[in-house]
């Protein structure tokens, strides 16, 4: 029985992609189809993101379909990666012209606290580069303006400055993760003396002139509060979902309630709560230094889940780099596992790290 390329593509009208939820066909995900005289066929199928949690899963359902047709005698499985012109057309076109910079950031992801102090900022650069060290394409924005820790945290010096092409801010990149920080923009030591709309209007600028290209995850770094900066992201950004992190004690966890109202009002979902600093280990004991119970009671309360509990560790300090860098510390582990909950998170259906991408 001769076995034709139309044979081929109605089998695999019947594989969906599992984050979407539409046949790969229509999708525009089968790039390549050939079968051989002897019944051997060869499937390209061009991923959304390099970075897809699922492709394992993708790539097992084609190479199914593909052998259930009569008279194959073989089935190879080729992944690749869409263009950001091919993704542009599966998530319903280009944005609005405000959004140019974030055009082909496939998903942007705010974290919140709504109190200064709790550790935001390092959780948002260690996620950032655990989920960069699983394969995906990764930046964050540090839209502190009055505070801006992020360039510090990542380990660029006092003097990194981006470079502007075409009218194009660049951002600048460290282990692997793109970053853009008003920082950058100040002399050393130089304070943002701004008022409120002025903050709003310096975030909706940032969409269109930082060039971030091909990002699967944008991190947001919000400051404080729950004033301009974080309504200008929520409006613009348009974030599928927010990260909110708190400490142990009372007063961390009764800023971030009304920072979750706050997200809840503006319709951005909250992906769950992190517990930063929640212990001290010692001599194989947890010391709870700050409380204990508070990012788990505030997750319970707000119906989602406690995404860690991330240690106090004493080596931070000395660190002048993101402390998920270094295996042996308890607190890289707990940024790894926070990685594979939020990529669960964000791809419902992914089983963590076992399918987690490669680099």
């Amino acid at each position: 029985m001769e076995i034709t390329r139309e044979d081929i593509l109605e089998a695999l009208r019947k594989v969906k992609d599992p984050e979407l939820n539409r046949d790969l066909v229509s999708l525009g995900m089968i790039r390549e189809v050939e079968v051989s005289p002897e019944g051997k066929v060869r499937v390209v199928v061009a991923l959304t993101t390099a970075g897809c949690p699922l492709k394992r899963r993708i790539a097992e359902d084609v190479r199914q379909a593909v052998a259930s047709v009569p008279g194959v005698s073989g089935v190879e499985v080729e992944l690749s990666t869409m263009t950001p012109e091919e993704r542009a057309r599966v998530f319903g076109g280009p944005p609005k012209k405000e959004h140019l910079g974030i055009r082909d950031v496939r998903f942007v992801l705010a974290v919140g606290s709504g109190k200064g102090g709790v550790g935001k900022s390092t959780v948002t650069v260690n996620l950032a580069v655990a989920l960069r060290l699983k394969g995906f394409q990764t930046g964050i924005l540090d839209a502190d303006l009055y505070g801006p820790n992020i360039p510090l945290l990542m380990g660029f010096s006092e003097e990194d400055r981006p470079s502007v092409i075409g009218g194009k801010i660049q951002p600048l990149a460290l282990h692997g993760v793109k970053v853009m920080s008003f920082a950058f923009l100040a002399p050393p030591g130089q304070p943002f003396i701004w008022r409120g709309p002025l903050v709003g209007k310096a975030l909706q600028e940032m969409a269109e002139v930082v060039e971030w290209g091909p990002l699967d995850f944008l991190l947001v770094d919000l400051p404080p509060g729950t004033g301009d900066a974080p309504l200008s992201v929520c409006h613009t950004y348009q974030p599928r979902g927010v990260i909110l992190v708190t400490t142990p004690q009372e007063l961390s966890v009764a800023d971030v309630r009304r920072c979750a109202k706050m997200f809840e009002d503006l319709g951005v979902a909250i992906l769950g709560v992190v517990e930063n600093m929640s212990y001290l280990r010692t001599e194989g004991r947890e010391i709870p230094v700050f409380g204990e119970g508070g990012g788990e009671g505030l997750a319970r309360e707000l119906g989602v889940p406690l995404l860690a509990r991330i240690p106090l560790e004493p080596e931070v300090n000395r660190l002048r780099e993101p402390v998920v860098l270094h295996e042996d510390l308890e607190a890289s582990r707990k940024f790894r596992e926070l990685a594979d909950k939020v990529i669960g998170r964000v791809f419902p259906g992914s089983k963590g790290p076992a399918s987690a991408p490669q680099e």
